[in-house]
């Protein structure tokens, strides 16, 4: 079974990732690590206490994870809704606080400073590969950077990517715009 996308644009289409979880089925995926790989980053710069927004959660069991061991502020955003039907049934008795919303990372619902901070796990990859960057760009605004006002997060926002140049890029372009637009976007 071929769960690659045929192309790199494909990554960012939401057909792509309905096709990919309903195929892959319900044994998680973990493109970048699990928690125990992970922990000493997101200790470093999330906290325990903080409402966390995670970014394209897929079926990765790093939230479940992270709930077990006390971050009990989690809210998980994927654009797929199969996925996110199945991570919610998959959690509602174990985890009742866990929960997982169909949202574009691109056009989130949250009011400004909502979260302390952001956990994007690979979404940035998925998004980067659109023509120069749009969508990435939108992302990176509307989950934001602890600087932009107008942001749903107001704190770190964690990213695990293989595009960290790109995501570097994008981000100083964002930052000279908001301090060009006086702090707003």
């Amino acid at each position: 079974m071929n769960l690659l996308p045929r192309t790199a644009e494909e990554f960012s289409s939401a057909e792509y990732w309905e096709r990919f979880f309903k195929k892959r089925g319900e044994k998680a995926f973990e493109w970048y690590g699990d928690y125990n790989k992970l922990c000493g980053v997101l200790h470093k710069y999330i906290k325990v206490q903080d409402k966390v927004l995670v970014v394209g959660c897929g079926n990765s069991e790093l939230s479940e994870q992270m709930y077990d061991v006390g971050y009990k502020r989690l809210t998980n955003i994927d654009i797929s809704e199969t996925v996110v039907t199945h991570m919610n049934q998959r959690n509602a008795e174990r985890r009742p606080g866990l929960t997982f919303q169909q949202v574009d990372a691109t056009q989130t619902p949250y009011e400004e400073a909502s979260y302390q901070a952001a956990l994007d796990k690979g979404t940035l990859d998925a998004v980067a590969s659109e023509e120069e960057g749009a969508l990435a760009r939108s992302m990176l605004t509307e989950v934001g950077e602890q600087w932009a006002s107008g942001c749903a997060v107001h704190g770190p926002y964690v990213s695990l990517t293989c595009a960290a140049g790109q995501r570097d890029r994008l981000a100083l372009q964002l930052r000279r715009g908001a301090a060009a637009a006086g702090g707003q976007r």
